[in-house]
């Protein structure tokens, strides 16, 4: 997915939303343990060492804003998920030469 893409598939509305979920403290971790492959609830708590509840309501709000889907027992990022980890990882790259 190139920036373009991403534009044209959310509102700018949408798109400030996803800055400030993707700012909460624990986000970018839940999303980095799902980079590989989908993972469970419980693989997700063991990897990132989050709070459950913490983990839960961050995967609920990446989920309304289309980044991350469950698929059966498992959370795994969308196309869009994948775009914006993407950014993510440029930033701790530029801030971190």
């Amino acid at each position: 997915m190139n920036p373009n893409e991403i534009y044209k598939l959310k509102s700018e509305e949408e798109i400030r939303e996803i800055l400030k979920v993707i700012s909460r403290k624990g986000v970018s971790e839940i999303l980095k343990s799902l980079r590989n492959y989908p993972k469970k609830f419980s693989q997700i708590m063991f990897e990132t060492r989050l709070n459950p509840s913490i983990i839960d309501r961050h995967l609920k709000a990446l989920s309304k804003l289309g980044l991350v889907r469950k698929d059966g027992e498992n959370y795994k990022l969308t196309s869009c998920g994948i775009y914006v980890l993407k950014i993510i990882d440029d930033l701790y790259k530029a801030m971190n030469p």
